[in-house]
């Protein structure tokens, strides 16, 4: 007989979050939290004294500021003998403040940038807006998905914080890197937003697949250029993610190693390598067990790849 009090770490507390944000709803609190961020120091580990906390914030009363900061340490705030130091859920959400998220809504108008469209090999625009990065193409009306406009080849969350200080072309690349990143954790069941579990929660497969591959544009019946989609959800925050099944050879040491005797660094953190995922061959083995084969080609040499339902390789062959 299972124990019912047991807690479900699976869940988020609801009261500690409320309470949370209950916390950072005031101003001082968070002039708090930057303060003590300011005052870190990489070279010295020793919290901030209160006399100089004290020093960097508008609130003279030294009550308030004691008071403040008791509220803070249940979540974000340590306290010893030495003094004050955040913890590493203070850093975090200071990290967040600098990095722009939800504050700030720079734009970039679309300007054209050093890479290739992987679809059409045309000149592409990158742009900035509500957060997200586009690339878009000048030659062809690509349309992967219904919620892309006509002539995007991707949307992709970058905060405002990646945009600061750089080129078009070197958003452009710090955008791949970063996606490629969050993508590799999702594909290895991490969330990329809070460290949860993100197991796969669907492998869907359309049954009567047929995109204009002459023109890019999306099959009517599944609503994407893409004929098997892989969904994986966060089982603490929801955060949901979904991407091709070819994006899975990324992570296959096999693959790499494949790539790389054609001379070719495949790590995904280059657009011109997703054209690459655009010629593997997929093959339905099975539905029950699942099996999917993906073969990949080079010259007149191809790797092939069989998947099981959990998208783990069970078998390669190379010849």
């Amino acid at each position: 007989m299972g124990d019912s009090s047991r807690k479900d770490t699976n869940q988020p507390d609801t009261a500690a979050t409320t309470e949370a944000f209950k916390l950072l709803s005031d101003e001082t609190r968070l002039e708090l939290l930057e303060a003590l961020w300011k005052g870190d120091d990489p070279t010295d580990s020793a919290p901030m004294r209160f006399v100089d906390l004290r020093e960097q914030v508008t609130v003279n009363d030294p009550g308030q500021i004691h008071y403040h900061l008791d509220k803070l340490t249940a979540h974000f705030v340590r306290h010893s003998e030495e003094g004050y130091e955040l913890r590493e859920s203070g850093k975090r959400i200071v990290r967040m403040l600098l990095s722009g998220i939800a504050l700030e809504h720079p734009e970039i108008e679309p300007v054209e940038i050093d890479v290739s469209c992987p679809y059409c090999g045309g000149q592409t625009l990158c742009s900035y807006r509500d957060g997200w990065r586009y690339l878009e193409c000048t030659d062809c009306d690509v349309r992967c998905v219904p919620s892309f406009p006509p002539g995007v080849i991707s949307m992709s969350e970058f905060p405002p914080s990646g945009v600061r200080n750089r080129t078009p072309n070197e958003i452009g690349h710090a955008d791949w890197i970063w996606a490629a990143h969050r993508r590799a954790s999702v594909i290895d069941g991490v969330c990329p937003e809070c460290a949860g579990d993100m197991p796969i929660t669907s492998i869907y497969i359309c049954d009567d697949h047929q995109p204009d591959w002459e023109e890019y544009q999306f099959c009517e019946h599944c609503e994407s250029i893409f004929w098997i989609l892989v969904t994986h959800v966060c089982e603490q925050c929801e955060y949901r993610w979904s991407m091709p099944i070819s994006n899975y050879l990324t992570r296959e040491p096999a693959v790499v190693a494949f790539y790389y005797d054609y001379g070719i660094d495949f790590d995904f953190s280059a657009p011109e390598q997703f054209a690459l995922l655009l010629d593997v061959e997929k093959e339905l083995l099975s539905e029950d067990p699942l099996r999917i084969r993906m073969t990949v080609h080079l010259e007149d040499e191809e790797l092939n790849l069989t998947y099981d339902d959990q998208l783990d390789v069970i078998s390669t062959e190379r010849g």
